[in-house]
């Protein structure tokens, strides 16, 4: 009978769970944006009355997930463009654009849906959404700009 050898493997094949040395594999599982988002614990009132040390956290949290998980510059370049020319001029005038965002973000993760950095920004994006108004856009953009910043801290590519 011949012996078969699988790749990374030697030894019995109905053991695979373990490595050369006998010893258990980890599989690495990356947690899902959907996950990481439950966990990271998102409070409305960062945008409603502002910035906390635990917004703080989350942002960095945020942004090293999004940083290790494939998420370039590129990707939301135009997104965080839009979002900064909203906040120069005036949230009235151009309330209309901050709503065609939601696509937007739809869009970008419709062309790389298996990015999970991506995911988690669209997951933020559309929790912070319904409260983005005139009076709180201001602390949604620090959050934005919270997060952006740590992803480019983490390793965030461009």
């Amino acid at each position: 009978m011949e012996e078969r050898r699988y790749k990374g493997y030697s030894g019995n094949p109905k053991n695979r769970n373990v490595d050369n040395k006998g010893n258990a594999k980890q599989d690495k599982v990356k947690p899902s944006a959907e996950n990481k988002f439950a966990l990271l614990g998102y409070n409305r009132e960062w945008l409603t009355k502002g910035a906390t040390p635990e917004m703080v956290t989350f942002a960095e949290e945020a942004g090293k997930f999004m940083a290790k998980n494939n998420l370039t510059n590129s990707k939301i370049r135009s997104i965080y463009g839009e979002i900064k020319r909203i906040q120069m001029g005036d949230f009235d005038r151009e309330e209309s654009s901050f709503y065609l965002l939601k696509p937007k973000v739809a869009y970008a993760l419709g062309r790389d849906e298996k990015n999970e950095g991506l995911k988690l920004f669209k997951l933020i994006f559309d929790k912070c959404f319904p409260d983005v108004n005139k009076l709180t856009y201001k602390n949604f953009c620090n959050l934005i700009e919270a997060i952006l910043a740590y992803h480019k801290a983490y390793g965030g590519r461009d």
